[in-house]
């Protein structure tokens, strides 16, 4: 399943950049840097957008799977956090990355901007299929991990621009996260399941020379 998201991530890629005429002059080593922490500040800005929306719907899905929200109150919570994930999504998408980069850091930024759109999609869809009875909890599960693995991708790729930008040293610890360092998925299980409701975010960490990485759920 992982490498089939991120073969389908690495052909959306390709045809980005079939698709692109790079004609504007070469940046400067201070343009290339000033361009990349740009990047890196709006990404981070979107990552704690969505660190916040993610908490507020993981409290909302424990208070209704322990019987404390109404559906209504959850219908909400549903709503809330489809729209932060749908308006990021759009956001990240029109994040503009100039032409007169090196190609090489361009197209690891399309790689991050295209897996980062894919994760926030697949969070708004988990989030809907959280109180949906046509959903069922191993199903569930599965879009946590698939926004999961997206969201890694995203980080490894902006990571490894971040280095070939000279901004950072690589395996510096600056290369783990992103600033806001907590945009999770939802909670692993779904109310009415066996499983217990986990509330908390997802504190993602990458190995910058695999561009590998596993989730941590907090639980409070």
């Amino acid at each position: 399943m992982r490498q089939a998201l991120l073969a389908a991530l690495l052909m959306m890629v390709g045809i980005l950049s079939a698709c692109s005429n790079n004609s504007s002059a070469p940046a400067s080593h201070e343009e290339v840097q000033e361009n990349v922490q740009n990047f890196y500040n709006e990404m981070s800005k979107f990552d704690e957008m969505g660190k916040s929306s993610l908490e507020a719907f993981n409290t909302a899905l424990t208070s209704y799977s322990t019987g404390k929200a109404s559906d209504s109150e959850m219908e909400k919570a549903v709503d809330d956090f489809q729209d932060t994930a749908s308006d990021i999504a759009d956001e990240v998408k029109d994040v503009k990355i100039s032409k007169s980069l090196p190609e090489n850091i361009r197209k690891l930024l399309k790689e991050s901007v295209i897996a980062f759109q894919s994760a926030y999609s697949i969070k708004e869809k988990a989030s809907k299929s959280a109180v949906s009875p046509d959903v069922t909890a191993e199903e569930f599960q599965d879009m946590n991990q698939q926004a999961d693995v997206a969201m890694l991708y995203g980080i490894s790729k902006l990571n490894e621009a971040r280095v070939a930008a000279g901004l950072i040293e690589p395996g510096s610890a600056a290369t783990d996260t992103l600033a806001g360092a907590g945009t999770g998925t939802a909670a692993d299980s779904k109310p009415g399941t066996d499983s217990q409701a986990n509330t908390g975010t997802t504190d993602i960490q990458v190995n910058p020379q695999t561009g590998k990485g596993t989730s941590v759920t907090e639980i409070k």
